[in-house]
């Protein structure tokens, strides 16, 4: 046998590490095609939104906020912390409001109620078991700022 022709350990390593390499690269580059060629609804996106310091939002009561797109989400601050809710109605889609006094989210156009965490308590949202739709909520202790992720 000719002894060029013999493959040492070496060329061998170094040939399997070039197509590991390339094999790697051209997966990137199909991922990153794919991803590119995707409809832009398809891609999950969000951003976090600054809502304010958490000192603004006192104990016990309800702040509300609109995200960039108009929608109003309603943030409310109690003992177990921070909740996000949007204020659009599960049963008809009417306008939800806290009301301090009761301590509970109403709709006016079926009065339809829920508790403070968004759970339905009183009318058609009841009966049909639909509670409030909850909107993440970001809360950074750190720096004492809340915020709101929102889709983009």
């Amino acid at each position: 046998m000719d002894e060029n022709n013999l493959m040492t350990r070496r060329t061998w390593f170094a040939s399997v590490l070039a197509g590991i390499g390339i094999v790697i690269s051209y997966g990137f580059f199909a991922f990153e095609g794919l991803s590119f060629l995707l409809p832009h609804s398809l891609r999950k996106s969000t951003r976090k939104l600054f809502v304010g310091p958490m000192g603004q939002f006192s104990m016990g009561s309800v702040r509300s906020f609109y995200d960039h797109k108009g929608n109003e989400v309603l943030i409310k601050r109690d003992t177990q912390g921070f909740k996000a809710f949007s204020s659009t109605c599960p049963h008809l889609g009417c306008k939800v409001r806290w009301e301090d006094k009761e301590k509970q989210f109403f709709c006016p156009c079926h009065r339809g109620a829920f508790d403070e965490n968004g759970i339905a308590i009183a009318g058609p949202p009841k009966d049909g078991n639909q509670n409030m739709y909850p909107v993440p909520l970001i809360v950074d202790e750190e720096s004492g700022t809340v915020y709101v992720e929102i889709k983009v």
